[in-house]
């Protein structure tokens, strides 16, 4: 089976199958063979001269076609016309026919413009066939007959390489429309210095888990702010402060679970969403980052820099909203800033340090 024939699963069972629907048979090549010796080979040049003129006068056709390229085509369309029809039932006239529909797709020819052209080039065969030739018990409506039924097995072919040739290419496309997706929605959803998810994304978030009554339940929200960042970028320069951000935010994004998100919040801000927490588990959460923190040396360009870190914490009640959360982690936030930095105030709750 040839190359195509095997892409296309055009196997002895499928050709055979294709043949009969056309109602191509064994008998047919006698008719095809009178039909090229009588006029077909001779005639070639002569039908696809006028297969062209139709194609350059109009538009649609003429704009796919190279000037330059036209002699060559018209060669290659002569060598169709002298095999069309011969050995139809191979595996190589099929092979031959399915190239065809990646031809067509190639340059741009649409299927519709296809079957016009097919029509004309057709039409033009059949206009070499005088209406009453008779030889060896073939008139000319078996010529007629013959050549609908090639027409179609070649346009079937075609079309079937045409198609799959555009559906592979349509899905080629879809996939790289999710590939760039992906990578907006990596865009929008990370923060591009510490890789924690972006302050737009993590109000998302937050919203869609203050929807959810069940999540609501038990859902807590750190705001937490690195203390004297701005004396951090005046002393060892932004490039240092970038580095102290990075760091910190690897460590938030270690104290916590895997379904729970850090977002860096904006300048030298994170908040940390927790779901399924007690206040328990929150409060030790936000120990474990304050000693994180406070122990960590972010080395950079021979220098040494220690920071601490202040946090808010907010409980979700089943009527909080997204703002009202973050409004109540951020005033415990002023608070613990209020009283000395490098410690945890929960909201409605008392300092803690230790």
């Amino acid at each position: 089976m040839s190359d195509f024939c095997n892409i296309y699963a055009m196997n002895n069972e499928r050709r055979a199958s294709l043949l009969g629907l056309v109602e191509l048979g064994p008998d047919d090549h006698a008719v095809g063979k009178l039909l090229h010796r009588e006029f077909l080979d001779r005639k070639a040049d002569k039908i696809v001269d006028g297969f062209y003129d139709y194609l350059l006068s109009y538009n649609d056709f003429s704009q796919l076609l190279e000037v330059e390229k036209i002699p060559l085509l018209k060669k290659t369309q002569s060598d169709y016309v002298r095999s069309f029809g011969i050995d139809f039932d191979t595996s190589q006239y099929f092979d031959h026919r399915l190239r065809v529909g990646l031809a067509h797709k190639k340059v741009g020819l649409t299927l519709g413009l296809y079957q016009c052209a097919y029509r004309q080039l057709q039409q033009l065969m059949l206009d070499e066939i005088p209406s009453d030739f008779l030889q060896d018990g073939i008139s000319s409506r078996d010529f007629r007959r013959f050549i609908h039924k090639v027409t179609a097995l070649d346009m079937t072919l075609a079309i079937e390489t045409y198609h799959n040739a555009y559906v592979t290419d349509m899905q080629d496309r879809l996939d790289d429309v999710h590939v760039e997706k992906d990578e907006l929605h990596q865009k929008v959803s990370k923060d591009s210095l510490t890789g924690l998810f972006s302050r737009d994304y993590g109000l998302a978030m937050l919203k869609r888990h203050l929807n959810e009554e069940e999540a609501k339940k038990e859902l807590s929200l750190i705001m937490a702010d690195i203390d004297f960042f701005k004396s951090v970028n005046d002393t060892y320069g932004h490039l240092a402060g970038d580095e102290v951000l990075r760091q910190i935010g690897a460590l938030l994004k270690s104290a916590v679970r895997d379904f729970d998100a850090v977002c860096r919040f904006g300048g030298e801000e994170f908040i940390l969403i927790l779901c399924h927490s007690t206040q328990d588990v929150v409060l030790k959460v936000a120990q474990r980052i304050r000693m994180l923190v406070s122990n960590n040396i972010v080395h950079y360009d021979d220098k040494d820099i220690r920071v601490t870190i202040s946090q808010g914490i907010a409980v979700a009640r089943l009527e909080s909203d997204t703002m009202q959360l973050i409004n109540e982690a951020d005033m415990a936030l002023y608070e613990a800033k209020q009283q000395g930095r490098d410690c945890i105030v929960m909201s409605g709750e008392d300092v803690i340090r230790d």
